[in-house]
Order: structure tokens, then C-alpha cells, then sequence
């Protein structure tokens, strides 16, 4: 029959405690800070560059489209390559095809930023508009998730498991302290009740409708 052993279980939840605490320390800053940034979304009004790029594309993706400009959209993985191998750009969200003018336009999402490719067949040049975004733009994307990969989406996922674990097991742990579990439960009430005071009081709500 199981039998619940309360010392093995406050020492796990001891060791979990600390050991989350030094693995989600540098995420939980992050976290915390973009955050802030996110709340003041005036900051970020002058947090972005705007730049444009020329340059020939490389014969051998050339020559291969002067074989054929009717069919540019079966060269669409080796383009997508070419672009990843020159710019780093990949994922991209939309390929569009202009058959008349020989022209190809990718579209790329980029955290704090976007690039916006158009490659003209008939002449070989390509032009790249781009904006990209500083340390402030940056992490402001990265704590929503926005066109961050599904690499990035993985650790906001986790990360966030791993913070409410390591919360539950913080509340674990004053359980086992009797001189502190009373102030510390009040306080925990607090923290509860004190947001949901806050939204129901001040926050704008939407309230009448069906």
C-alpha cells in the first residue's frame, strides 16, 4: 500500500525549488522585463531601423531561371535556400509570383522586424526591404511568441510549467514551516485577491450584452 513519506516529499520540493529557480533565472528576468516594455508600448516608437539592400543573385540561380521564366515557381526551394544561405531568412510566409515582369516576392516575419524580398528574373537583381528592431523591440516579441519560430514557442511553453512548479513548490515549503505558514498564507491571499480587486474595480469591462 503507498504511504505518503512527508520528508521525502518537502525535500523534493526543496530541491525543485532551488534548482528551477537557478535554471529559469535568466528567462525569468527576461520574462519579467519584456513585460514591463510591453506595458509602455510608447518606448519602443523610435526602437526600429528601416533599410534597404541590392544585389545580383547568383548566376547559377540565373541561369537556371532563364531556362525557364514560365515556370519560375519550380525553382521556389532552391530560391528559399538562396535566401537563407545569403540573408539567414527562412520560414518564409508567403511566395508570390508576378509571371509577366519574371518576378518573385517573399515575405519574411521576423521578431522586432520583417524582410520583404523581390528578385526580378529578367535582370537578376534582388531587392530587400527590411526593418529590424532594438534590444527592447526584440524581447518585446520574444515574450509574446510573435513570429518567433516553433524553437522559441517550445520554451515559452515549458519555461512557463517549469515557473508555475516552481511557485506551487515555493507554497510546498512554507507549508512545512509552522512559524512562517500563517503570514506567509495571508500573504499569498493577498496576492490573489489584490489583481482580481484591481481588474474588477478598474479595469474596463464590457458588461450588459448577451
Amino acid at each position: 500500500m503507498f504511504s505518503f513519506n512527508k520528508r521525502m516529499f518537502y525535500s523534493v520540493s526543496r530541491a525543485l525549488h532551488i534548482y528551477l529557480s537557478t535554471a529559469l533565472f535568466f528567462l525569468l528576468i527576461l520574462f519579467c522585463i519584456s513585460g514591463i516594455i510591453l506595458n509602455h508600448i510608447s518606448w519602443l516608437e523610435n526602437d526600429k531601423h528601416n533599410g534597404q539592400t541590392h544585389v545580383l543573385i547568383s548566376a547559377q540561380l540565373f541561369e537556371k531561371a532563364q531556362q525557364n521564366l514560365n515556370a519560375l515557381p519550380t525553382l521556389y526551394p532552391e530560391i528559399e535556400r538562396y535566401m537563407a544561405d545569403q540573408f539567414s531568412l527562412q520560414n518564409v510566409k508567403s511566395i508570390e509570383w508576378e509571371k509577366q515582369d519574371a518576378l518573385v516576392m517573399l515575405d519574411y516575419p521576423l521578431p522586432a522586424g520583417f524582410a520583404y524580398a523581390e528578385i526580378d528574373f529578367q535582370t537578376g537583381e534582388l531587392n530587400l526591404d527590411y526593418q529590424t528592431g532594438g534590444v527592447m523591440s526584440l524581447i518585446g516579441d520574444l515574450h509574446k511568441g510573435r513570429h518567433t519560430g516553433e524553437a522559441w514557442s517550445w520554451v515559452i511553453d515549458i519555461s512557463a510549467v517549469l515557473m508555475i512548479i516552481f511557485a506551487i513548490t515555493g507554497l510546498f515549503i512554507l507549508f512545512q514551516n509552522r512559524k512562517k505558514r500563517t503570514s506567509g498564507l495571508w500573504l499569498t491571499l493577498f496576492g490573489v485577491v489584490t489583481p482580481l480587486v484591481i481588474y474588477l474595480v478598474w479595469v474596463p469591462q464590457l458588461k450588459g450584452v448577451s
